[in-house]
């Protein structure tokens, strides 16, 4: 006589067939999973923003050369351009060559924020017979800008920038 115990714990066929589907249905669930979150990245990145410094960035960057010839004449002047800035931060002082302010400038001040694109500024150049311009900032927002300066004198174009913190 043998003594069998009918109450082992020996899983019967369907328990067995159960248990052997739950691998596929965990590599369907984690596949399903990796695609939602590949969609997902997919969808976000079409959302942001692209700030390109200006719309036309690739077109303007083929006439490089010239912009090289202006900076060649910039730093070949007598009298750099400067800036200040006033005491109370309400004004940006710019001051243009003697030599060209004698002779009319035209051009403009470009304030290029790196951050925001639509925060950019674009001032005419009304420099007086010194040579300075003062530009209001004002309500601009703080923080990192870069001052474009280009304009011409004489016939020939300049160009020169500098970074700045209001």
């Amino acid at each position: 006589m043998s003594n069998i115990n009918s109450n082992t714990s020996e899983p019967n066929s369907s328990e067995k067939k159960n248990a052997g589907m739950a691998w596929p249905i965990g590599i369907i669930i984690g596949y399903l999973i990796f695609v939602g979150g590949t969609l997902a990245f997919v969808f976000f990145t079409f959302t942001v923003p692209v700030n390109l410094e200006k719309v036309d960035y690739y077109e303007s960057t083929l006439q490089y050369q010239d912009q090289i010839d202006r900076l060649s004449r910039t730093m070949a002047l007598a009298e750099p351009v400067r800036f200040e800035l006033s005491s109370d931060g309400a004004k940006l002082n710019v001051y243009f060559p003697g030599e060209h302010a004698r002779s009319g400038i035209s051009g403009h001040i470009h304030l290029f924020r790196p951050s925001d694109f639509r925060l950019d500024r674009e001032v005419e150049i009304a420099a007086d017979s010194l040579g300075w311009q003062s530009i209001h900032v004002q309500g601009m927002q703080y923080g990192h800008w870069i001052m474009k300066v280009r304009w011409d004198a004489g016939g020939e174009e300049y160009y020169w920038q500098n970074e700045l913190t209001l």
